[in-house]
């Protein structure tokens, strides 16, 4: 139920699945092409590139503490397995499952998927468990610039949720800055509440009872 053809835009086929350490390189790329706003608005601070030892904890999730679902452009995403299928030597197994349904509409189809049809990350959500806070898992999405607006934040939201819920987790909550109104009504559209966070006035808290939350729109 997270991995699957998501429809085509301009030709082009969208594939969800989770990430995993054979993606490392095609992480680093969709970080590079985003822009500083982006990047700023995803970590809430400084912006400095990824060492090679982080890119290797992007795309080595936890399951069922963490995960990490990225919409893919071109191909079928690259490597995918169901869940309880054997990790090929040196790369462990990763969460996937029956295919998705639907697509998303864009004015561009990214240069890189249209050549060779080699996978190229369109955008990434993940969730990790706070381990101060048992049952709490911690949020966020980022989106490629040109395909923000486009709808896949809805989509991988949607997917947190039913994931989450499925891991075990109570509740999502996560950090976004005050005036990313993008992020906020997306939030707010599933439910989450938008609270102040504590002695930081430039921030608001993300907050979604897993108990209470819809699934509209997650792979089913």
């Amino acid at each position: 139920w997270l991995s699957g053809p998501a429809g085509e835009v301009d030709g082009v086929p969208l594939y969800a699945r989770p990430l995993a350490p054979a993606d490392a390189a095609r992480e680093r790329s969709f970080i590079a092409r985003l822009s500083a706003q982006t990047l700023q608005q995803r970590v809430l601070g400084s912006i400095k590139p990824p060492t090679d030892e982080q890119i290797v904890q992007l795309v080595t999730p936890d399951w069922p503490r963490s995960l990490a679902v990225a919409l893919f452009a071109g191909g079928n995403g690259g490597p995918a397995r169901t869940p309880g299928e054997p990790a090929t030597e040196g790369e462990p197994a990763t969460e996937g499952g029956p295919e998705a349904e639907g697509g998303f509409v864009t004015e561009e189809a990214p240069a890189a998927a249209q050549a060779a049809g080699e996978p190229e990350i369109l955008a990434v959500a993940r969730f990790g468990a706070a381990d101060q806070h048992p049952g709490t898992a911690e949020f966020a999405i980022v989106v490629a610039d040109r395909w923000q607006r486009r709808g896949l934040g809805h989509r991988l939201l949607a997917l947190m949720i039913h994931a989450a819920r499925a891991a075990g987790h109570r509740e999502l909550v996560g950090t976004t800055f005050a005036d990313n109104r993008g992020m906020i009504e997306l939030a707010r559209s599933h439910g989450c509440e938008v609270l102040p966070e504590p002695g930081e006035p430039t921030l608001r808290r993300l907050r979604l009872a897993l108990d209470d939350a819809g699934v509209e729109g997650a792979v089913s």
